[in-house]
């Protein structure tokens, strides 16, 4: 009698501990150890680019690591298949193969066209059509240089870059699904029913990070995380 109540107790103990567990997000660092063991896995020198503090919904099975690109790592998509699916983009410090390229078609032959900025672009200042062209480099791009305008537009600029210059994806602001104050939908699972409220984000944020947002109606910042463009989820145990 004595040991079956004692490990009906275990038992419970250890249900607790998982539902715990389920409700801890995952951080910068659990992530960045999975990309690190698919690259080496691979074959791939080069690590995960990923801040150690940075939070993500949890994940109740095993993440997927795997390159964004076919044959290339220096980019992985890192996906939650779980209930409440979710997939991030990681970038790695790992070589890119001669010939491939961002924003456009992979290409090996040479010359080849390339973006570069028509006038001075300052850091700061977000990408118009006008400020670049397209030109032709006798050899193949380096790393990170674009095919095409199109995927530019918007874009912000992290560096001043002179006239003639290759654009590459090091010079731009990273892209956010979400910026701080823009106006966002809330939207909680309560398992019975979904109940979407309207926010104000307190942070930038990128799919799959938690962020903070204001509830308009409450006054209320709540954590959640990023789904889609202009909308995250939060859960009860959450918050």
């Amino acid at each position: 009698m004595m040991r079956a109540l004692l490990a009906a107790v275990l038992v419970c103990l250890t249900s607790g501990g998982a539902q715990a567990d389920l409700a801890q997000p995952l951080t910068g660092r659990d992530v960045a150890a999975l990309v690190r063991e698919a690259l080496a896995a691979h074959g791939q020198e080069g690590a995960p680019i990923l801040a150690d503090q940075r939070r993500f919904f949890p994940c109740e099975v095993d993440l997927t690591v795997s390159p964004r690109r076919e044959g290339r790592w220096d980019a992985v998509d890192v996906a939650c298949p779980g209930n409440i699916p979710w997939s991030i983009v990681v970038r790695t410090s790992a070589d890119v193969p001669p010939g491939f390229s961002f924003g456009g078609n992979e290409t090996t032959g040479e010359p080849t066209t390339v973006v570069v900025v028509r006038h001075t672009i300052r850091r700061g200042e977000v990408i118009t059509a006008d400020k670049l062209e397209l030109a032709e480099v006798p050899r193949s791009p380096a790393p990170g240089a674009f095919t095409e305008i199109e995927p530019l537009i918007g874009r912000r600029m992290v560096q001043t870059l002179s006239a003639g210059v290759p654009i590459r994806e090091r010079h731009l602001q990273m892209e956010w699904s979400v910026r701080a104050d823009d106006p966002i939908v809330i939207e909680t699972n309560t398992g019975e029913m979904v109940i979407a409220m309207s926010g104000i984000a307190l942070q930038d944020g990128q799919a799959g990070d938690f962020i903070r947002v204001r509830n308009l109606r409450s006054g209320r910042v709540v954590t959640g995380m990023v789904t889609d463009d202009k909308k995250i989820i939060v859960t009860p145990n959450m918050n």
